[in-house]
């Protein structure tokens, strides 16, 4: 075979082979590259918050939060959730962990009067949001005492009900009173006009034929009823607090007050599912000499006008269940605000609500399949053949 002949023969084959191998290279650089920009977009993604809570502000918007009286749960509750859903311009990006509000929000607690006057101020478009004990936005939309002579309270929409608390019903150590039955005749406090404690007590005493033809009704501030109460000036009083309660605490570390159970069969007609009151046991431990006890748990619904912007109620809403955001909500001294994982607090945020939810909110929990979605919007009409 000719010498030079072959030699060609197997020069080209290696250039064949060179050239082979060089497009594989290429082909697999180009595929390595590929993979890599897919696992670092992912990655992005992954780190990335939500794009609602990152979207670029138009301009800055402001949340009034209406609450109660500084030092009590409500505005203790109503700066936590005004801390959760704001992000002023000029806020570094959120990063996954943190907490993180919505771009360009400024939310604020405010001071008010309690649950009666926060409907009227949300209602009136004074506040554009407010926290109201379950019990009392019920009677809103009925016109029912506080609100009877005004006209019933239809505007108002839930966001979520985002903290539970217990109603007590406190005696002296060695009362004689064991149950709400034994309440009549006696001097017992349903709390101020227009507090949560008195809109949930007053039921409590309904649904058992006590009113003030039976019971010798006074409406103290808890600090007044507790100074009578321990002078022997009063036989019991209620109190809607958070669990644990501080004051209650104080009370039976002392020995001197006992935890009457609400646990008989005529209260049984106010804790029917999507009803205004809950059972909520108190744990034994808890108190000191107060044995498990069964008691009625109130929501507290984070409410807004119906003419809030979807948008902007979609986002806070969102905020509400963000990870970064589950420390800041629920820390020490609030546990019941929003408890249990992301799945557990939007099954409680919806549980309980006297009015519907509002068109963003609404839209939150449907996107997660937690309530049915509304209507599709009307589409244009057929054409006529």
């Amino acid at each position: 075979m000719d010498f030079d002949k072959l030699s060609a023969r197997l020069a080209g084959a290696l250039r064949t082979a060179q050239e082979g191998a060089a497009a594989l290279s290429v082909r697999a650089v180009l595929a390595g590259i590929g993979v890599l920009a897919f696992l670092v977009l992912a990655l992005f993604v992954y780190l990335a918050p939500p794009r609602v809570f990152e979207e670029e502000p138009d301009a800055v918007t402001f949340f009034q939060i209406g609450t109660g009286s500084p030092g009590d749960e409500y505005f203790a509750v109503g700066e936590r959730l005004a801390a959760a859903i704001s992000r002023p311009p000029g806020t570094p990006r959120c990063e996954r962990g943190l907490p993180c509000g919505v771009a360009g929000l400024v939310a604020v607690a405010k001071s008010s009067a309690g649950p009666v006057a926060n409907v009227r101020a949300v209602s009136s478009q004074h506040f554009e949001s407010a926290l109201v004990a379950a019990p009392v936005l019920d009677l809103a939309t009925r016109a029912e005492t506080p609100f009877r002579g005004e006209p019933a309270v239809r505007n108002l929409r839930a966001i979520a009900g985002v903290y539970r608390e217990a109603l007590y019903l406190i005696v002296r150590r060695n009362s004689e009173i064991t149950g709400i039955a034994d309440l009549e005749g006696m001097r017992v406090s349903v709390g101020p006009v227009g507090s949560g404690t008195r809109e949930a007590a007053l039921p409590v005493l309904a649904v058992h034929s006590l009113g003030r033809r039976t019971v010798q009704i006074f409406e103290h501030e808890r600090a007044t009823a507790i100074d009578l109460l321990l002078r022997g000036q009063l036989d019991a009083f209620f109190l809607v607090d958070a669990l644990p309660s501080e004051e209650i605490a104080s009370l039976a570390d002392r020995g001197a007050i006992n935890i009457v159970p609400l646990d008989d069969e005529e209260l049984e007609q106010l804790v029917r599912p999507g009803a205004n009151f809950q059972p909520l046991y108190i744990p034994e431990g808890l108190y000191r000499f107060v044995p498990e006890t069964r008691t009625l748990g109130i929501s507290m619904i984070w409410v807004v006008n119906e003419n809030v912007d979807p948008d902007l109620v979609y986002r806070i809403t969102g905020t509400l269940f963000y990870p970064g955001n589950r420390q800041l909500l629920s820390g020490s001294g609030l546990a019941g605000l929003l408890p249990g994982d992301e799945g557990e607090a939007q099954r409680f945020a919806i549980a309980s609500l006297p009015v519907p939810l509002h068109e963003g909110a609404a839209r939150y929990y449907a996107e997660r399949g937690l309530v049915d979605p509304g209507p599709p919007p009307p589409g244009p009409a057929p054409e006529r053949p």
